[in-house]
Parts: C-alpha cells; sequence; structure tokens
C-alpha cells in the first residue's frame, strides 16, 4: 500500500484497486484501506475527495474517456477548494468547518452535486466532439522509416540499430528507422512482436500500436495490437513499461518526458487497451513466471508456516503484490509442497488450505478470508 502514499485525488480516481474497493468494498479492503488510512491521516481529505468522484461518475463510465474524467477530477476539485476558502473567509470562529457535523454533511451534499455537473457538462460536450477515429494522430512516422511485413507462418527476428531485439509474429507489421538519431526511440507496430529493449536510459523505446503507445527504458515485453481487434494488449516480462492512450491531451508531455507517466507496469502484468472506448484494465498475464534467478527460487516447501509467510515467499518469487489482513491469516498454518504448480494453481490450493480465495485487481492479487478455525 505504500505506492499510495504520494497519490493525488486524480491518481485515487484512476486506480482500479482504489475504485473496486470504493464501488464494492468487502471486509478484506475496509481493512486495508482503514488501516493505510489511520498510517497517513494526512490522505484522508484526498481519499473523501476521489470516493466522491469515483461513486458520481459509475454510472457514466462506459461512455467518458480518460481525457474527460481527468476533466471531471479537476473542475471537480477546483469547486470543492473555491467552496473552502470562501467557507474560510466567512467565518469569524477558529473551530475547523468540518468539526461541525451539520456542516460535514452540507459540505458532501455540495461536493456530490458539484461532481454530477461536471459529468453532466462532460456528457453534453460529448455529443459535439468527433469519435476517436476520426482525430488526427499527433504522431505521424517518418517516409524515411524501413519497414517489415512477416508474411510468413513463423516469427522472424529483426535486430534494430540500437541491439534491440523484435520477434515479429505472421501477419505483423513495423516501421523502424534505420538507426535512432533523436532523443527518442520510436517504432510503429501492427501485429503482435515480442521486444526486447537494450537499455538506454537517456533515450527511451516507444511503440505505437493502434491507439497505444508503449515507453521503456530497456526491458522485455509482447504487445498484441491486430487491425480487426478491439483490444491491444501489453504484457511484461522483465523490468518496467509505461503505457498511455495516443488520444492522451498530455501526449506530447508523456512522450517528451525521459521519466515514467501513465499506467505502470511491472515483471507478470498486463494491459488490457479498449480502443473503442479509451480504457485501459490492468491484470496479470495467463502464465505468471517467476522473476528470481535460479539460485534464488524457494523449494516451496511449507511445514506448518503461517499462511501470511507463504504469501510472502510467493510475491517475491513472481514479483508481484498480494494483498492480505495479516491478523487473520498469521495464525493459519500451512503445510503443502509447491513446486511445479503455476502461480494460480499455487494461490488456489494456499486459498482451499486456509479456508481462503482470491481474486486479480489492478494488476495484484488480493486475499479474502476470515481466519482459520480453530
Amino acid at each position: 500500500m505504500d505506492r499510495y502514499n504520494d497519490f493525488s485525488v486524480e491518481d485515487f480516481v484512476w486506480d482500479d484497486f482504489f475504485r473496486q474497493w470504493t464501488l464494492s468494498p468487502t471486509p478484506e479492503t475496509d481493512a486495508l484501506w482503514d488501516d493505510w488510512i489511520d498510517a497517513n491521516p494526512e490522505m484522508l481529505e484526498k481519499v473523501e475527495q476521489a470516493k466522491a468522484i469515483v461513486l458520481s461518475l459509475r454510472l457514466h463510465e462506459p461512455e467518458i474517456d480518460d481525457a474527460e474524467i481527468s476533466q471531471v477530477v479537476k473542475q471537480t476539485v477546483g469547486r470543492i477548494t473555491e467552496v473552502n476558502e470562501e467557507t474560510g473567509r466567512t467565518s469569524r470562529r477558529l473551530v475547523p468547518a468540518f468539526s461541525i457535523p451539520w456542516m460535514q454533511f452540507a459540505a458532501s451534499v455540495a461536493f456530490i452535486v458539484l461532481a454530477g455537473w461536471a459529468v453532466y457538462s462532460v456528457m453534453i460536450k460529448q455529443e459535439e466532439k468527433p469519435q476517436l477515429g476520426q482525430q488526427d494522430s499527433i504522431i505521424a512516422p517518418s517516409n524515411a522509416l524501413k519497414e517489415t511485413i512477416n508474411s510468413t507462418d513463423k516469427t522472424i527476428e529483426l535486430a534494430l540499430a540500437d541491439g534491440s531485439k523484435i520477434s515479429l509474429a505472421p501477419k505483423g507489421r513495423i516501421r523502424y528507422p534505420e538507426r535512432f538519431d533523436g532523443e527518442r526511440r520510436e517504432v510503429f507496430l501492427e501485429g503482435e512482436a515480442f521486444f526486447d529493449i537494450a537499455k538506454d536510459p537517456e533515450h527511451p523505446f516507444l511503440v505505437y500500436a493502434n491507439g497505444l503507445v508503449t515507453k521503456v527504458l530497456g526491458t522485455s515485453f509482447r504487445i498484441k495490437a491486430y487491425g480487426d481487434s478491439r483490444e491491444v494488449t501489453v504484457e511484461v516480462k522483465t523490468g518496467k513499461v509505461s503505457v498511455f492512450a495516443q488520444s492522451d491531451p498530455h501526449l506530447k508531455e508523456k512522450v517528451a518526458d525521459k521519466q515514467f507517466q501513465g499506467v505502470i507496469l511491472t515483471p507478470n502484468q498486463k494491459i488490457i487497451f479498449a480502443r473503442n472506448e479509451v480504457k485501459m484494465v490492468k491484470t496479470l498475464v495467463e502464465k505468471p513466471e517467476m522473476v528470481v534467478s535460479k539460485a534464488e527460487i524457494p523449494q516451496f516447501e511449507f511445514e506448518d508456516t503461517p499462511a501470511s509467510d507463504v504469501f510472502n515467499t510467493i510475491a517475491r518469487a513472481y514479483g508481484i503484490d498480494i494483498l492480505y489482513d495479516e491478523g487473520l491469516l498469521k495464525d493459519c498454518p500451512l503445510t503443502a509442497r509447491l513446486d511445479n504448480q503455476t502461480l494460480h494453481d499455487k494461490l488456489n490450493i494456499i486459498c482451499k488450505a486456509v479456508e481462503s480465495s482470491y481474486e486479480i485487481v489492478d494488476g495484484q492479487v488480493v486475499i479474502h478470508s476470515k481466519g482459520c478455525r480453530n
């Protein structure tokens, strides 16, 4: 949960795990978030504002794209700030406004109304906007790019001038320069390819594929971006990847920045980009692999081991986050050997043994448990 310590209101609104908790809370997620808020009380106001926005947007999410949601957040937060400032100017007492119950209620109602008004404004304006497919891209490939089309029934290997390697699947098409001379290394993909990118922090590597931009500094990942598909997927094998829509209003800044912006993916994580809705879903790859070296692979042999320790061992081996209530699981012992099972099989066996269940939310594993019977 430490990654939320520096979140803004907008960051919370975008976060799938936060949204899942807001819209469908469970005792486990309530406990996780309550503990985090207790440890970070200065974030409570941002959390409450973000929850109000998520709740006000939930009936409209399929129709509102990334840029419009960002605008809703900015409009709503700006107006609530104005309300707070006006209250501060007119108040003649030093008692905090939010310490008075009726003012807390009034502020909450005002916030929801403002959020709803912002959503309504966006929906009205949306009718006047051209569809995504009608918008011109600000990124246009140069005529000097080299083009390779895989017309065979086997994957072909390509070597780029910077030392990067690309495995292009059948029917795939990729355009790239003979050499990379600018501040960025840019290629354009249609179809499927696996990228093994040479590390160069000073020259980010960007892949443009069916409306999605994938940005890396040096890592390996797979992209599937077929022209007749409504979805683009990115699966990370090693390193870190940043993805954002090509329709993003801040595209130029995100492309130019040498730091990561957008949705961040780490090993074994996957993004599904719905092209028509301009919406991203972050999850795990179908068959996660261990990210530790062979010398560091644990034995996965457990004897009366607390379930919390077992989950920590698996999380480190696969490089993923596993969220659980430590108080409930520390007294749940597990005896099992889990050498040859897939990650999902391991999780299923453990959860069955300690009377729990799990789900994948925002590329993380969330364990649901009521504790163990004695």
